[in-house]
């Protein structure tokens, strides 16, 4: 079954690959536009011509050309077309590489040329934020790939998402604050994940309920939060109890869970996982400890 990130990235991605399509004929336009200007080919536009025709590797060197020119290094468009290129790399060859070097020199030519420019001659919002996005959707399959030992690559990469995404000015911050929100989720449930298939890796729980309470922080209200945090203490009441053949109600960690699971369901009345956790918590009778089943996480 495929990772429901991983779903929503592949459909990112076929909404990408034609809006790539639009940028190809806008450069395609634009550097036509630019050479009539200036009554001339320039290397610029001669780069950008390669490619249009695919031809990248020519491009890259025809547009370094450029970029040591004493003219054409302080135009707005040579940068656009420097910016152009390193994306078509990245699209062609490194977006599987999520430290791509490619991507992060077009968001910096981009950037120096929507900076440059003063006459709408180049548009840099489609083609940043296309890169912008990718930099995100790396960060949140970073997230549910980590371990115990790496979660500061998704960090790193959130971090050079939300710093071009400010510097760019391509997002609003209500975006940005979202997608910070869906990344820490992402990590507190694929550690969740690591915690229940291997359960002697406390620490990886004990990260996914700090993660689950920094979203806590963000939003009080958010009776989903709440309520994972709850499971979190329950499947290791349960655990616990096994382990030391006790009664899963006896455990200190189930009271904990009941607390959440009250505050959960007052928060969401209606919500039918909720009202059974809380049920399953709050239970009079002795709990057959070996027949106590483990809650599953909410992920939407």
């Amino acid at each position: 079954m495929n990772h429901p990130i991983h779903a929503s990235i592949t459909a990112f991605n076929s909404f990408q690959s034609l809006l790539l399509k639009g940028l190809l004929l806008l450069m395609t336009t634009a550097f036509v536009q630019h050479a009539a200007a200036q009554g001339r080919t320039s290397l610029a536009t001669q780069a950008a011509q390669l490619c249009q025709e695919k031809k990248l590797d020519d491009a890259m060197t025809t547009v370094q050309l450029a970029l040591e020119d004493g003219t054409e290094k302080n135009q707005a468009y040579t940068w656009y077309v420097y910016g152009f290129i390193c994306k078509e790399i990245y699209k062609s060859r490194e977006s599987q590489v999520r430290t791509s070097t490619h991507r992060m020199l077009a968001i910096d030519a981009f950037i120096k040329a929507e900076k440059m420019h003063s006459n709408g001659e180049v548009s840099t919002n489609a083609p940043l934020r296309y890169l912008v996005n990718t930099l995100y959707n790396d960060a949140l399959l970073q997230a549910s790939e980590i371990n115990l030992d790496n979660e500061s690559s998704a960090d790193a990469l959130f971090e050079d998402y939300r710093r071009v995404a400010i510097l760019s000015n391509v997002q609003l911050d209500t975006e940005i604050n979202s997608n910070e929100i869906q990344f820490i989720k992402a990590k507190a449930q694929h550690f969740f994940e690591i915690w229940s298939a291997q359960p002697e890796k406390e620490e990886a729980i004990q990260r996914s309920v700090a993660l689950y309470s920094r979203l806590l922080e963000i939003n009080p209200t958010d009776c989903m939060t709440v309520y994972n945090i709850g499971v979190a203490y329950f499947n290791q009441a349960i655990l616990q109890a096994r382990a030391e053949g006790l009664d899963v109600m006896d455990m200190t960690r189930t009271k904990i869970a009941h607390s959440y699971f009250e505050k959960a369901s007052s928060l969401c009345p209606d919500d039918i996982m909720i009202q059974t956790a809380l049920q399953l918590a709050s239970k009079d009778q002795p709990v057959d400890k070996d027949q106590t089943k483990k809650l599953a996480i909410k992920k939407k």
